[in-house]
């Protein structure tokens, strides 16, 4: 290929200039346009085969002719127009450190920066590990206010950490300019790390409003534990017990200490769609003690003649008793929390320091949170006359072995008693069984990956009147 003549590349100065003629035409306007690519149709291919880019201090001349020598950028056009090349590398080293703070900056041989962003990020991961290997702690630890609290600053310092880590690793290799793809690349590594810091953020807020629900003075579950303020007739019922000279006041609560043993009322209310009236069905007592663990005992639904503990006796079967105390105040003066706790405390000769409800619903959601339950049958249950939770006439029958059982099935073996040889204490025994299947369950730490459907099925069903301090003692 014969080298271009003059005419042919005289309107693009330096890169196909000869050396003397780019010698004595170096002025500010020409040097403006050194380094830029050749445009004219007819010799493009010409001057790209001579060299034309600016990061060559001798440009090649076509094969057997002069090797042009390029003019000197004293006005640093040349570096400008490399600097404003995109680097690939700038994201990469971003994308380093997205993945592990101060691995963008090893990459870019800052090792002393690098030891410095990647040490949080250790001890981070450590933190995790130990975490993990704790097992079912995992659940009491997320329940401590405290922690949780702890769990959202160091959460949003690490954000921070991470987002420093990927904006150095980047700017070390190019200044950021949004006209720049690399640029763009490294603000959706920084939105992905935003996101992915929110998402715990959430979790432990929504925890934290489960928490104030369920705990003391909340109104989880609908307000089951709340009083209203109606008129008994409104159920369609009579009074079982007329108004009693000198009723008692409700006591002050004795404050229990962390280390104290306690006792907590479990209540399974039935209510839901079709239902009108607040049985509880299902009692227990469970007796926490931090030393020796956890004792239940259960209640038959059908118990008669309970003592309310002021002299009077209540002469209904005591699963309506919630019923009746939550909305007579006159005759029950203490509400309906308290009567049944003041109820079963008389009845077993003990002191019921809190009550939990749980509406049986909201405990088909909870044990499909959880990933459902493994429980063992010993044996058959054939109840033709069961009714679901929505009141519906469906029977249920199960044969012995272990079952994996979803929220519907695990509250059908809890409830239906009607089975042949089925009675208020199989019932119980079975109860017994899912609860201990449920905390075992808790205790794996499976369901993390599904807390927000937890915490919203237990927000929306769970209601107690135990402080938020003792619940992860509770867990425990």
């Amino acid at each position: 290929m014969a080298p271009p003549t003059r005419s042919s590349c005289s309107r693009w100065t330096e890169p196909c200039m000869g050396p003397r003629r780019a010698a004595r035409t170096r002025s500010a306007a020409t040097l403006g346009r050194v380094g830029r690519r050749p445009h004219h149709r007819r010799s493009s291919a010409t001057c790209r085969q001579w060299g034309s880019w600016p990061a060559f201090g001798i440009l090649a001349g076509p094969p057997g002719g002069p090797i042009l020598h390029r003019a000197v950028d004293h006005g640093g056009a040349l570096n400008q127009a490399a600097a404003s090349r995109p680097d690939p590398r700038a994201p990469l080293a971003a994308f380093f450190s997205f993945v592990i703070p101060g691995l963008g900056q090893a990459y870019n041989r800052q090792f002393w920066l690098a030891l410095l962003l990647g040490l949080p990020a250790a001890l981070l991961g450590w933190i995790v590990v130990a975490a993990a290997g704790r097992g079912g702690e995992i659940l009491a630890e997320l329940l401590d206010v405290r922690v949780l609290w702890a769990l959202v600053v160091l959460n949003l310092a690490f954000l921070g950490w991470r987002a420093v880590a990927i904006y150095q690793a980047h700017a070390a290799r190019q200044a950021p300019d949004w006209r720049s793809w690399t640029t763009w690349v490294t603000g959706a590594l920084l939105a992905v790390t935003l996101v992915m810091h929110l998402l715990p953020a959430w979790y432990a807020s929504a925890t934290l409003q489960t928490l104030a629900a369920v705990g003391q003075g909340g109104s989880g579950a609908g307000g089951i534990l709340v009083d209203p303020v109606v008129d008994p007739k409104d159920l369609g019922l009579a009074p079982v017990i007329p108004t009693p000279p000198a009723p008692s006041q409700a006591p002050e609560p004795t404050p229990v200490g962390l280390a104290d043993r306690f006792s907590v009322l479990l209540l399974g209310v039935d209510v839901g769609p079709g239902r009108r009236t607040y049985n509880t069905d299902t009692m227990m007592v469970a007796t926490i003690d931090p030393r020796t663990g956890v004792s239940l005992i259960s209640i038959p639904r059908d118990t008669f003649g309970t003592p309310l503990g002021d002299g009077r006796v209540y002469r209904a079967k005591l699963n309506s008793l919630l019923a009746y105390a939550r909305i007579d105040s006159a005759t029950y003066p203490l509400g309906g929390p308290e009567t049944m706790k003041a109820a079963v405390g008389a009845l077993l000769g003990m002191r019921i320091d809190y009550v939990g409800a749980v509406d049986f619903l909201g405990f088909t959601h909870a044990v499909d949170a959880v990933g459902g339950v493994d429980v063992t049958v010993t044996r058959a249950v054939h109840d033709w006359g069961y009714r679901d939770e929505y009141n519906r006439l469906v029977g249920f029958h199960i044969e012995p072995g272990t079952h994996h059982m979803d929220g519907y099935t695990a509250l059908a073996f809890a409830r239906s008693r009607k089975g042949a040889g089925d009675n208020d204490y199989t019932r119980a025994e079975r109860q017994q069984l899912v609860i201990a299947a449920m905390a075992e369950k808790m205790r794996s730490g499976s369901w993390l990956t599904n807390l927000p459907t937890l915490l919203s099925a237990i927000g929306n069903s769970v209601a107690s009147d135990i402080p938020v301090e003792l619940m992860p003692h509770i867990a425990r």
